[in-house]
């Protein structure tokens, strides 16, 4: 195998890797932003904020939260 496929496969696994603490931080906060600000800095610790307001605002869209 190339470097260059095992490269890509490498950061294909990192990426898929990431998905289920993502999953994981939106259902341990349910609809409340300091829970999940609080949840999302203890795993990832970074653009927490914005993580936070965009996956609130999409809840809300789709009627999950009020």
């Amino acid at each position: 195998m190339s470097l260059v496929r095992m490269l890509v496969a490498s950061v294909i696994v990192m990426i898929f890797a990431s998905v289920p603490d993502t999953a994981r931080a939106a259902d341990a906060w349910g609809c409340n932003y300091d829970k999940c600000v609080a949840y999302c800095t203890k795993i990832s610790g970074k653009h927490c904020t914005t993580y936070c307001e965009r996956r609130l605002q999409d809840k809300r869209r789709d009627k999950i939260c009020k």
